[in-house]
């Protein structure tokens, strides 16, 4: 397993403008989540502060993985996976952004508003 700092690792949150990756649920809020970092590096990203009645999934070509994931860089040093919010409880507040953190403590957040769907 290859150490990473902190330095090496960037965050992005953007609209997602994919297509419906297997696994992710129509109809949710969606993301662009861009992890970069030293190619072949293994990276584990989380979300964090979701309110009450929200999970967050991480969607790969592979396999949607409710809370966090490995997302295993390529030989770009670039991955860009899809981020689904998704409302488990009818009624629900919203949260007000989505935020992502990294094991190596990289972080980035983005206005829930700005989702797609």
């Amino acid at each position: 397993m290859m150490f990473i700092a902190a330095a090496t690792v960037t965050l992005a949150l953007a609209p997602y403008h994919g297509r419906d990756l297997p696994g992710s649920i129509r109809g949710t809020a969606k993301f662009a989540l861009r992890v970069a970092g030293p190619p072949g590096a293994r990276i584990g990203v989380r979300a964090s502060a979701l309110p009450p009645g929200w999970l967050v999934s991480f969607c790969t070509p592979r396999v949607c993985a409710p809370l966090r994931v490995n997302v295993d860089l390529p030989r770009s040093g670039s991955q860009t996976i899809e981020l689904q919010a998704i409302n488990t409880i009818p009624g629900a507040k919203p949260p007000q952004s989505i935020a992502v953190v990294a094991r190596t403590g990289e972080h980035t957040a983005i206005d829930f508003t700005r989702a797609t769907y």
